[in-house]
């Protein structure tokens, strides 16, 4: 294991490869490969009501508009109609949109779910054209001081979101994105005051709380060769083996989670069965009845 991952690996029965991030080196666990963004061979311009893109096998494009003096890109359609009715639930389409002059492609969702109490958040263009993506978010209010960061759409399935506090002394928050080569970036807390000759390498959720970021020498970020990195044995023990998703059975990690302080406040310091100490947790799971 790499010695600035500071925990080891969950032993939780809810630990899930959608959100386990334990088997990419830890520089990498705040990033997503996706297969959500499209890839263009030819010039792309969006955000030009004269522009317009080439065929798209099995798509129709839906011009953009204006509205009240704003810009709001077109996006692509399935040609043919999609699971209205799949196992029992309707589904109704979810359009792509634009990040810059990537496009993250649309996906079909259920219009309601069955898991617990949900509303969906339509997806919105702000004045600047950044675009804010429909999420799926809990009914009920979350801890008091805590906003939803809302999850996202991974190109295969949508990864649910969690609970983090709105302020955090010390730390700002760096908003979620996607990147033209199809990586989504989650958000993460960024220390307030940089650290001369440090690389920060950024925190993120694993699915049952915030694993911390830390500071790393800027000489041992760069000679570090990620090819050459191995997870730790039981990176992949907790997942469900058997059956397709949701379908499996559970296989039991049968370890408990290591905390180990590092050598800056940045790392939180953890009890014995992995649980932190600080006065509140960095990002809370939306079930907690079943945690």
């Amino acid at each position: 294991m790499h010695p600035h991952a500071h925990y080891g690996v969950p032993s939780h029965y809810y630990y899930s490869p959608y959100y386990s991030r334990w088997w990419v080196h830890p520089y990498y666990r705040y990033q997503y490969a996706t297969v959500a963004v499209v890839y263009f061979d030819y010039y792309v311009d969006p955000w030009s009501d004269g522009w317009a893109p080439q065929y798209r096998s099995g798509w129709n494009w839906t011009p953009g508009y204006w509205a009240y003096g704003y810009w709001t890109p077109g996006y692509w359609a399935p040609v043919h109609t999609g699971p209205r009715y799949y196992y029992g639930r309707n589904y109704t389409y979810v359009p792509g949109f634009w990040y810059g002059t990537a496009y993250v492609d649309g996906y079909y969702r259920p219009e309601a779910r069955e898991d617990g109490g949900w509303n969906w958040v339509e997806g919105y263009y702000l004045e600047d054209g950044t675009y804010i993506w429909g999420y799926w978010e809990p009914t009920e209010a979350g801890p008091e001081g805590y906003v939803w960061e809302p999850g996202f759409y991974d190109g295969e399935t949508y990864v649910d979101g969690f609970w983090r506090p709105d302020y955090r002394s010390g730390y700002t928050w760096v908003s979620a994105y996607y990147d033209e080569a199809g990586v989504y970036h989650s958000g993460y807390w960024m220390p307030a005051e940089d650290k001369p000759g440090y690389i920060w390498v950024p925190g993120w959720f694993d699915g049952n709380e915030w694993i911390a970021g830390y500071w790393i020498p800027e000489s041992e970020y760069s000679d570090a060769d990620p090819t050459e990195w191995q997870p730790a044995e039981g990176w992949d023990a907790g997942w469900e083996v058997g059956g397709g998703w949701g379908e499996g059975a559970v296989e039991d990690n049968g370890t408990e989670r290591q905390g180990v302080r590092g050598n800056d406040d940045s790392a939180p310091e953890t009890s014995g069965n992995g649980e932190s100490v600080e006065e509140i947790p960095l990002a809370v799971p939306v079930n907690q009845d079943e945690q």
